[in-house]
C-alpha cells in the first residue's frame, strides 16, 4: 500500500509539472506512453480473469457441494449473503447517481456505449455459444455457469471425483498466487495512470476522486451502521456489543486489506459475541470468499464512475445487470489486497463499459479497497449471528 501511494503522489507530481511546463506537441505523446505502461497492468488482468474465475468458482462449488451434512447452515448463509449483497449495490447505485462524482468531465474512449439489451439477450448472454467465447473476458458469465456444473459434476463422482476437486482447489490457490505477483507491478501501473490523467485532464480528476471516495466511505459505512445493526438485532445480540467486538477485526481488515488475513481475528470476534464455534467455523471461512457487500458496493459505483466519465447514458436495464454482476463479481473476487479491483473488469466487460476503467480506478485502489474490506468482514460476522438463530443455536453470553 505504502509504495502503491507513493506511485500515486509521484504520478501527480510529474503529471502536473508535464502538464504545466511541456508545450502541448510534447505532452499528447508523452501522455501516451505513460498510459502504454498503465495498460500493461490492465491487460494481465484481462488475461487472468478467465482462469481466475474458472478455478475459483469450480473449486468453491465442489468443496461446498462435498458437505452435504452442513447443507442448513450453506443454504441460510448463502441467502444472507446474496440479500446483503444486493442491498449494498442498490446502494452504491445510489451513491453514485446521487453524487455523480464523474459528470462533467467527458473523457473519450474508442469503446461504444452500451444498447439496452432485452431480457431475451440478457439470457442468451450468460450462454455463450462456443467454448472459446469462455477465454476471454465478455464470457464471463458463461465460464461461471460453466465451473459451477463441473463442480457439482465432481461431487457427483464421489471418492473418484476427489483427484479432481484437489486439482481445482491447487488451481484455484495458484491463480490467487498469479493475481499476487500481478499486484507486483500495481505501483508502477498507478504511477503512469496518475501521471497520464494529470497530463491530459488536469486537475479536475482530482475532484472527481475526492467526490467519488467521499460518497464510498459514508454509504459504506451507512451499510456498516444501518444494515449490520439490523441483522444483529433479528439475531438476539445487541448491536453495541457487536461493534465492540467487532472493532479489532474491522481495523485488522482496513489496514491488511485482506478478508483471508483477518479471518483468525474475525473468528475471535463471533466468539465473543457467543456464536458457537460450530457456526463461524463454517460460515467465515466460506464467507471471507464469498460474501463481500463492501466490494459490491465499490463495483456498482466504480462501473457507473466509468459510464459518468465517459458520458455513456445506462438504463434501468443496465442497473438492474450491474447488481447481478457484481453480485457475482463479489463472489468470485479473491480474498486479497486488491482483489476487487481485478473482478472490477469483469463488472465493466459484461456492462460493456470501457476496461480503460480499471486503470482509472486503479489509482485510488488502496484508499477504496480499505474500507469495502473492513466491511466485507464485518458483513460475514453479522450475519453469522443471524443465521445461530436461524438454527436455534443461542449466543453463549
Amino acid at each position: 500500500m505504502l509504495f502503491i501511494a507513493l506511485g500515486f503522489v509521484l504520478g501527480i507530481i510529474i503529471g502536473w509539472i508535464i502538464s504545466a511546463s511541456a508545450p502541448p506537441e510534447v505532452k499528447g505523446p508523452v501522455a501516451d506512453w505513460f498510459k502504454a505502461f498503465g495498460d500493461i497492468f490492465v491487460r494481465l488482468i484481462r488475461i487472468v480473469i478467465p482462469p481466475l474465475i474458472f478455478f475459483t468458482i469450480a473449486a468453491a462449488t465442489a468443496s461446498i457441494a462435498n458437505a452435504r451434512k452442513l447443507g442448513k447452515i450453506l443454504a441460510l448463509m448463502l441467502f444472507l449473503y446474496i440479500i446483503t449483497t444486493i442491498i449494498a449495490s442498490v446502494w452504491g447505485i445510489i451513491a453514485a447517481t446521487t453524487i455523480a462524482p464523474g459528470v462533467g468531465l467527458n473523457l473519450t474512449s474508442q469503446q461504444p456505449p452500451p444498447t439496452p439489451p432485452s431480457g431475451i439477450d440478457i439470457l442468451l448472454s450468460f450462454f455463450k455459444p462456443d467454448f472459446s467465447d469462455l477465454l476471454v473476458v465478455g464470457g464471463a458469465m458463461t465460464m461461471i455457469i460453466f465451473a459451477i456444473i463441473l463442480g457439482l459434476s465432481v461431487t457427483f463422482l464421489g471418492d473418484e471425483g476427489r483427484k479432481i476437486a484437489n486439482i481445482l482447489s491447487l488451481g484455484s490457490k495458484t491463480m490467487v498466487s498469479f493475481v499476487r505477483l500481478i499486484m507486483y507491478y500495481a505501483p508502477v501501473a498507478v504511477f503512469m495512470y496518475a501521471a497520464w490523467l494529470m497530463i491530459k485532464y488536469g486537475p479536475q480528476m482530482l475532484g472527481a476522486y475526492a467526490k467519488f471516495l467521499g460518497g464510498q466511505y459514508l454509504f459504506t459505512l451507512l451499510h456498516f451502521l444501518l444494515v449490520y445493526s439490523i441483522i444483529v438485532w433479528l439475531g438476539g445480540l445487541a448491536p453495541i456489543k457487536y461493534f465492540k467486538a467487532q472493532t479489532y477485526p474491522f481495523l485488522i481488515a482496513f489496514t491488511t486489506r485482506s478478508s483471508a488475513a483477518t479471518l483468525p481475528a474475525n473468528m475471535e470476534a463471533a466468539r465473543r459475541m457467543g456464536v458457537s464455534d460450530e457456526v463461524f467455523g463454517v460460515t467465515l471461512p466460506i464467507g471471507a470468499t464469498v460474501n463481500m457487500d463492501g466490494t459490491a458496493l465499490y463495483q456498482v459505483m466504480s462501473a457507473i464512475f466509468v459510464a459518468q466519465l465517459f458520458n455513456i447514458g445506462l438504463t434501468p436495464f443496465h442497473y438492474g445487470l450491474l447488481i447481478f454482476a457484481a453480485l457475482v463479481g463479489s463472489i468470485a473476487t479473491a480474498a486479497i489486497p486488491g482483489g476487487g479491483t481485478i473482478m472490477l473488469a469483469y463488472v465493466l466487460a459484461v456492462m460493456g463499459l470501457p476496461l480503460e476503467g480499471v486503470g482509472i480506478m486503479l489509482v485510488i485502489d488502496p484508499l477504496a479497497d480499505a474500507i469495502r474490506t473492513a466491511i466485507n468482514v464485518s458483513g460475514d460476522n453479522a450475519c453469522t449471528v443471524l443465521i445461530s438463530k436461524f438454527l436455534g443455536y443461542k449466543l453463549r453470553s
